[in-house]
């Protein structure tokens, strides 16, 4: 973890975290999914217009293009390596908040997990296109 701005938190992105966003609508059907999978893990929402959620995954692992086309038609972003989030803190708290707190000693849910649930939710909802 780095200090930006003097006293923001970020996270850099890379091995072992991976970030996956999407607009805050999908996020809360994506969490909710993963949740009853016992698959939830950190998430921190950003407001802005849209608003947008980022959660945190174990590193991610190949797919193949029509899952990333997807991703793209969803407007769901995968964030490179060496992207930096900005973690929620004291200094930030009305532009950034966590939905799902990390928990210590808890293992990030697996990357493909949070993106077969976008997948998923995606699929039984088209609201979302």
């Amino acid at each position: 973890m780095t200090l930006v701005d003097w006293s923001t938190p970020v996270l850099t992105v890379g091995d072992p975290i991976e970030a996956i966003g999407m607009r805050a609508g999908l996020g809360a059907e994506v969490n909710s999914m993963l949740s009853m999978a016992m698959l939830s893990g950190p998430v921190v929402a950003y407001s802005g217009h849209p608003d947008r959620w980022i959660f945190l995954t174990a590193p991610a692992t190949s797919t193949s293009n029509t899952v990333l086309a997807d991703l793209v038609r969803l407007g769901v972003s995968l964030f490179p390596m060496g992207s930096l989030i900005a973690l929620p803190c004291t200094e930030n708290i009305e532009t950034a908040r966590w939905i799902n707190h990390p928990v210590p000693g808890r293992p990030l849910p697996p990357w493909q997990a949070v993106v077969a649930a976008v997948r998923r939710t995606s699929s039984v909802s088209s609201g979302w296109l």
